[in-house]
């Protein structure tokens, strides 16, 4: 059975349509560049691009399963067999022939801080997948090779000690050794950081002013020396390395943050919390410039400093609640709104907050529902989770909120009866893969019971909430969603210290599904993408392999040969014109 449009409507109109009937999601359809290799036809049917022979994995319940889909423009104009799809070729009409590969949905990341981190992409180091620490090392000397002496070298998140072979944490010595001509830095997710020699030298450290921001706390020895560990937390570190990796072009490395998300298949993202104004500057460039390989959204976040009604009142005064030009959108506020009521990245329980930042939470969560505002509220522990819920219930007798789409993120040792209350008020789960870095800190807080069964992933599904997937990168996370993917379906933490338990693992398929339909739910898209079906925008990715069928430790390995953004090549032109050809040249056309 094929799933076809209708082309007596005009594409853009009807989906319009749709998405006025949402309700208040008042979205525009913003166009971006189109490739040279797939022109639209404004008069004729025939289809720009035709990929056959595909395992077509749709995504939509009523049909799963297809071998063959049409381009036309921005959207696909039919899905279904080979046979079904053949009225759509044309004499223009490229033709795809994937020899029986996988194609999905564009893959969108739920909660991805790629707007800030996305701009020191090509600065930075990544260890998440060095398997010692001298591999490590040696991945820092390379990049201080490409660099004069006076430029940091840096590693910021994203690697835990147990996933080496040498199974512990560089010191300062390893980093001076290794890098003793640059200034280096080595973030332990939020825990602690280091710096070498000459970083200690750069920021002053010895001094009695040394030049980092407030917040961050120099560790000295016995002398009063630096040692080159520093303390801190989210916000102190963040400006610490905002601090020491000035001077980028944030618009570049943006711009091959967001390739290296096409390349796996990614075709959008939600940020939860990108930062203050200035964090946005290089996005509503690119925007600006119809540079965007994939559709952003975002929300606002309070900053610490207490009256933040007030302060979310403000910001809201010109706004709509929602609003989406089809590549940037505005998705209301999170992932902090009560500063004081924010657990961070804690592990352990006991989590508290006063009286009148519980009240202080009550009223702009009220503003929220009044003006019909989507959220998503940061909760590391079940005790942070409890007093969100408290309030949450108190505004929901007054207020409906069941149909304003909040969350709640993270929830790494969240409850059945915390994931019962949320269920109960129509609340959606945000799920990360923190625990895939932090599992071994919430073994040691939490015991063996609680760290098995994080994130709590399965067991909301069960219940029939709505689960959205998100990596959390790319301090405590993978971007590219397929590590997120793997840890899923494998439930092991890096390093192996803890295995969730066997009941409580996904399939690919249901992990697939909180990276595409649920995501795409969770930003007020689930009528435009998140599934391959007829009308929807060409958000797609052909890829290297099967992820329903090559073992679950090799999932992280998955990419995408082609990936299309509403139809325009955002990865793989190279390979589609080598792979594809004009209808008119194939054989019987000839």
């Amino acid at each position: 059975m094929k799933n076809v449009i209708n082309h007596s409507v005009p594409r853009r109109l009807a989906l319009q349509a749709i998405l006025a009937a949402c309700g208040f999601c008042s979205t525009l359809v913003h166009s971006q560049p189109r490739s040279e290799t797939i022109k639209a036809s404004s008069t004729s049917p025939a289809a720009d691009l035709i990929i056959r022979n595909a395992q077509v994995l749709t995504m939509d319940p009523a049909q799963p399963r297809a071998t063959s889909i049409a381009v036309r423009g921005e959207y696909l104009s039919a899905i279904g067999s080979d046979a079904d799809v053949q009225p759509y070729i044309g004499p223009n009409t490229r033709i795809l022939d994937v020899k029986g590969r996988v194609v999905i949905p564009g893959l969108i990341d739920a909660h991805l801080h790629g707007i800030r981190g996305g701009q020191s992409y090509l600065f930075e180091t990544y260890w998440y997948d060095a398997s010692s620490l001298q591999e490590g090392l040696q991945r820092l000397q390379q990049a201080a090779k490409k660099r004069t002496a006076d430029q940091w070298v840096a590693v910021v998140g994203s690697w835990i000690p147990e996933q080496f072979v040498e199974k512990r944490a560089p010191t300062v010595s390893d980093l001076s050794r290794s890098i003793p001509d640059h200034p280096a830095y080595v973030q332990s997710l939020y825990d602690y950081a280091l710096v070498n020699r000459r970083g200690i030298e750069v920021l002053a450290l010895d001094s009695t002013q040394p030049i980092v921001p407030a917040g961050v706390i120099v560790e000295r020895d016995q002398a009063g020396k630096a040692t080159g560990k520093l303390l801190g937390g989210i916000g102190p570190f963040n400006m610490l390395f905002a601090q020491i990796s000035q001077g980028l072009d944030r618009q570049a490395n943006l711009r091959a943050f967001f390739h290296d998300l096409n390349v796996h298949g990614v075709t959008g993202f939600i940020d939860p919390s990108a930062g203050g104004p200035s964090a946005f500057e290089p996005l509503f460039a690119l925007h600006q410039n119809k540079e965007l390989s994939v559709r952003v959204g975002y929300r606002l976040f309070a900053p610490p400093g207490g009256n933040e009604t007030a302060w979310v009142q403000t910001r809201m005064e010109f706004r709509p609640p929602v609003q989406d030009d089809g590549y940037l959108a505005f998705l209301g506020l999170g992932e902090n709104l009560v500063s004081a009521m924010n657990d961070a990245v804690r592990m352990e329980p006991g989590f508290t907050s006063a009286q009148g930042d519980q009240q202080e939470m009550r009223k702009v969560l009220s503003f929220a529902a009044q003006r019909r505002i989507p959220l998503e509220l940061h909760a590391y522990t079940d005790d942070s989770a409890r007093s969100i819920l408290d309030a949450i219930e108190d505004v929901a007798r007054v207020h409906p909120i069941k149909d304003l789409r909040w969350s709640l993120a993270h929830l790494n040792t969240g409850s059945v009866q915390t994931l019962r209350r949320m269920h109960a008020l129509g609340l959606s789960y945000s799920v990360q893969m923190g625990p895939y870095f932090e599992a071994p800190a919430i073994l040691a807080a939490n015991g063996r019971e609680i760290a098995e069964r994080t994130p709590p992933t399965k067991i909301a599904m069960d219940m029939g909430m709505m689960v959205a997937g998100g990596t959390d990168a790319t301090r405590i996370g993978v971007a590219g969603v397929w590590q997120a993917i793997e840890y899923q379906v494998t439930g092991r933490s890096l390093g192996g210290t803890v295995q969730r338990r066997t009941d409580l693992l996904l399939t690919p398929e249901q992990a697939l599904t909180l990276y595409t339909t649920n995501a795409a739910w969770l930003a007020f898209a689930e009528h435009t993408r998140g599934s391959l079906m007829a009308g929807k925008l060409a958000d797609l990715a052909v890829l290297n392999q099967d992820p329903l069928h090559v073992p679950a430790s090799q999932l992280h390995r998955t990419q995408a040969l082609l990936t299309l953004l509403g139809g325009r090549v955002v990865h793989g032109q190279g390979w589609l014109d080598s792979q594809s050809q004009l209808a008119v040249r194939s054989p019987g056309k000839r």
